[in-house]
């Protein structure tokens, strides 16, 4: 028997929470990638490119992937990712829009995109697929196209190119991109809806939604439609009580047919892997496809469940063991018998174990989680796991004794940026716990770049004796036009704003960075209010300031009022001096603020490009203005005035 020469791996997948874990497996000698996904996506955009063209699965989860598969090493590489990602912003006008898709050289976008630099063949290829696009919208007009990504005009062009075949438009574009890797679609194609209903009944009616809900209820059950429920539909039902609802969905539910082509990559896999990715979303609609279980249960492969029980919205209350009891709800809904996980998983990783997840399952003696073997705890709180791509490929190979060599995952700079000002007694500790900062989950390079407004303390002396970090000396600059400087100068993939009073621990810098390492987020807040414990910090350091403690005590959350009140969002600590930003993201901001308000600036335009904030617990060392703290009362009214000024001006 010839011994196979490459390692095929299955990977049930969703939009961006595996690109690194991706990056990283693509570029292993030996291993054959094929990514496996459903098209129930109906979000703004996507939902948008549904309306318009009817039978299309939802194209952004498939763009997000094929965009991870490209070889950026390749001359046409860097090109095609900008392609499939790039957005149309929202001035665009549709006579804009109808000379790019002409490819006329002298529109902004073509030139932008570099597409004249594209090989010859594949010029003529995207103008062929363009047209088609441009003879359909011309035709239908009704095509809201702002903020549509140009990846998903190019899968919509191709949908219409292969007689509105979505798996036939998949295979050309791989072909057009020149992937090594695969992306698939779950089912034979059929054009579905997801719905969920929550346990209290509510109906949720597409995915965005589903995603994005913050309610304190958690999702009961799942369905896909062959119609989206449209406003009537929610009107009667909604009259109902919940028995009838989840009878009414169950009747019309749709379970639609494999992929052939899953359906062998599944059967000749040597890994399956589960995720990691949203459940509700990504994942949990895959297993409904009909015959699936069926090819795991009879693949080889050694099959692994990574849990993502951490940031995901639509596993609000769920636990480990709530998570599995639906993975096997899902894979057996509608089938008489029934089959058991240990049919479909050999090897459960778990990021995040509670004490109460441990004891339900030592409890229950569940899906058999008494097996050692069977299971590995990625403890989020200590810091192990983190679903790094390294750590997470390495435990996977050696538990499927493939003995692969995984070079590491290709090196991340990120630049903390430290402003300061006449801090002499504060800036040598903070300097060298910078200096002696190791963040062992992620292969990073840690840049440093300080800058100095004009300290006439000595402050400056300190600084020069720290050789290895970038140090600039500006006169007289206030804390925003440091950053802005600190931001220009710094060539970090990610960008952490760290201060340097010693008021913060150095070690939160890892809280703040990791969730963008992970792609869960691309701002990121270092909050002091998650904890309760500020308060009482506060009121003993400045008993006998009363300005100063009511300030502190309350001025952050008087702002937060009017960020709630103005822009409908709510930040528990706007004024923390720890965040940290995706730099492409960051460095996309005309940044104009000289003082603290630069802080509020940075919220205000994040927020009108429709950024997700995440905030993470850090630990805080208040010090008084006799130990050197600068903010006053004044910035606080300044950072307020910015904040009306940006709403109504």
């Amino acid at each position: 028997m010839q011994k196979k020469s490459k390692i095929k791996i299955s990977l049930f997948s969703g939009g961006t929470g595996n690109e690194r874990f991706v990056n990283l497996l693509k570029n292993i000698p030996g291993v054959e990638l094929d990514i496996i996904i459903n098209g129930y996506d109906d979000g703004k955009s996507t939902g948008a490119i549904r309306k318009f063209i009817p039978g299309i699965l939802g194209p952004s989860d498939y763009r997000k992937n094929l965009s991870h598969l490209i070889n950026l090493k390749s001359s046409d590489g860097k090109i095609f990712q900008d392609l499939l990602n790039y957005r149309f912003p929202s001035k665009t006008n549709s006579s804009e829009f109808i000379s790019f898709l002409k490819l006329e050289k002298s529109n902004k976008i073509v030139q932008k995109l570099n597409l004249y630099n594209l090989t010859f063949e594949k010029f003529i290829a995207l103008k062929e697929y363009l047209i088609i696009f441009l003879k359909y919208y011309i035709k239908k007009k009704k095509l809201k196209i702002t903020d549509i990504s140009l990846g998903n005009i190019l899968i919509s062009s191709l949908f219409l190119k292969n007689n509105r075949d979505f798996n036939k438009s998949l295979k050309e574009i791989h072909f057009f991109l020149n992937l090594k890797h695969n992306v698939h679609n779950v089912t034979n194609g059929e054009n579905l809806y997801l719905v969920a209903i929550l346990e209290n009944g509510e109906i949720i009616l597409d995915e965005e939604k589903l995603v994005n809900t913050k309610q304190k209820h958690r999702i009961e059950n799942i369905f896909l439609l062959k119609k989206k429920l449209v406003k009537k539909d929610l009107e009667l039902l909604n009259k109902k009580d919940k028995k009838f609802i989840l009878k009414y969905l169950n009747k019309i539910n749709i379970y639609p047919n494999l992929n052939p082509t899953v359906a062998e990559s599944l059967l000749n896999s040597d890994i399956i892997i589960y995720g990691p990715g949203t459940q509700y979303s990504s994942l949990f609609p895959s297993y409904l496809t009909k015959n699936i279980r069926e090819k795991i249960v009879k693949s080889k492969a050694k099959k692994f469940l990574v849990t993502n029980i951490f940031l995901d919205n639509d596993i609000v209350n769920e636990n480990v063991e709530s998570i599995i009891e639906k993975f096997n709800l899902f894979f057996n809904k509608n089938k008489k018998n029934k089959i058991n996980n240990n049919k479909l998983i050999d090897y459960y990783l778990i990021n995040k174990f509670d004490k109460d997840d441990k004891n339900l399952l030592k409890k229950n003696n569940y899906l058999g989680f008494h097996k050692k073997k069977n299971f590995t705890l990625l403890d989020w709180e200590k810091g192990k796991g983190l679903h790094y791509p390294n750590w997470l490929a390495k435990k996977i190979f050696s538990l499927s004794k493939k003995n692969l060599i995984i070079k590491s995952f290709p090196r991340s700079v990120i630049s903390i940026i430290i402003p300061c000002l006449n801090e002499r007694r504060t800036i040598n500790k903070v300097l060298k716990e910078i200096q002696n900062l190791k963040i062992n989950n992620f292969n990073l390079v840690i840049e440093v770049v300080v800058v100095d407004g004009g300290s006439n303390d000595g402050t400056v002396n300190i600084i020069n004796k720290f050789k290895d970090f970038k140090f600039y000396s500006l006169k007289n600059a206030g804390k925003g036009e440091a950053i802005k400087y600190g931001i220009e100068k710094s060539k970090g993939d990610v960008i952490a704003l760290f201060p340097s009073d010693n008021e913060y621990n150095v070690n939160d810098i890892e809280k703040v960075i990791t969730p963008i390492m992970l792609n869960q987020s691309k701002v990121v807040y270092g909050s002091r209010m998650i904890k309760s414990i500020l308060e009482d910090q506060l009121s003993k350091i400045y008993k006998n300031n009363t300005v100063t403690l009511l300030l502190s005590k309350y001025g952050g959350k008087l702002i937060n009022l009017f960020i709630l009140a103005f822009y409908n969002k709510s930040i528990s600590d706007p004024f923390t001096s720890i965040k940290a930003f995706d730099a492409k993201l960051l460095k996309s901001l005309q940044l104009y603020r000289k003082g603290f308000d630069l802080d509020f600036e940075i919220f205000v335009k994040l927020y009108k490009k429709k950024c997700f904030f995440l905030e993470v617990p850090v630990h805080f060392n208040p010090r008084t203005p006799k130990q050197g703290k600068k903010i006053t009362a004044l910035d606080g009214i300044k950072c307020l005035f910015y904040l009306i000024f940006s709403k109504f001006f």
